[in-house]
């Protein structure tokens, strides 16, 4: 029960951290000022990796700093930009997720559930199953971390996983006359088509899995 706790008031302090410091740090405000730096390629670069580290923190979308890399390049440099942001951007749950691994409490619920999911799809797969999902990403990389995943196979499962959020994202800001981001939101389509290409990736592997179990139906066909 103590761990329990413990897990819980660390969750819970984390998320209160994320709160404040989203309502005093305005994602339109600092885009502006990263947008504004764009014309001093050695200052914007240092603040574009501030803003992916830092992001996961202030509880603010990765799709706005793609927007701002869209407008501000174009598609041809702002897409490998945006995926190597994501990866940055994902580094920092991820690694926490490893840290706070334990075997007892919610956290270790999270570890079990996860290291069976991955054994049994796999852990690229997984991943990028998972980044195609509409399920928010720094959860993702907190539960990968606590799972035990690889970073080769997480670097790579996200990359590849975010490849159709940041072409779409990337694209529409290449696109706006002035940079807005309230505009932006994934349209319905685009989620139903990368939830059911997450469903195909995954349904091989689940199928065959639970055939294998004694007593299953599949297995008694």
């Amino acid at each position: 029960m103590d761990t329990t706790r413990r897990q819980l008031l660390g969750l819970a302090g984390l998320l209160a951290v994320a709160a404040v410091a989203a309502t005093v740090f305005s994602v339109e405000t600092v885009v502006t000022e990263l947008e504004a730096l764009a014309g001093r390629p050695l200052a914007f670069a240092l603040a574009l990796a501030a803003v992916y580290l830092l992001r996961p923190f202030l509880l603010w979308p990765v799709s706005s700093v793609a927007l701002v890399l869209g407008f501000v390049y174009g598609p041809a440099v702002a897409l490998p930009l945006a995926l190597a942001g994501a990866a940055l951007t994902a580094m920092p749950p991820y690694l926490i997720g490893r840290y706070a691994q334990s075997e007892v409490g919610p956290f270790g619920w999270v570890a079990s559930s996860g290291e069976e999911f991955v054994d049994t799809v796999g852990a690229f797969r997984g991943v990028v199953a998972a980044r195609f999902s509409p399920v928010p990403g720094d959860p993702i990389s907190y539960a990968a971390g606590l799972s035990s995943v690889r970073l080769r196979p997480f670097l790579a499962g996200t990359v590849v996983g975010e490849v159709p959020w940041a072409l779409v994202t990337v694209f529409t800001g290449a696109s706006m006359r002035t940079l807005t981001l309230s505009e932006f939101a994934a349209s319905p389509e685009l989620v139903v088509v990368l939830a059911g290409l997450a469903v195909i990736l995954l349904a091989g592997p689940l199928y065959s899995r639970y055939s294998e179990k004694p007593g299953s139906t599949a297995s008694r066909e």
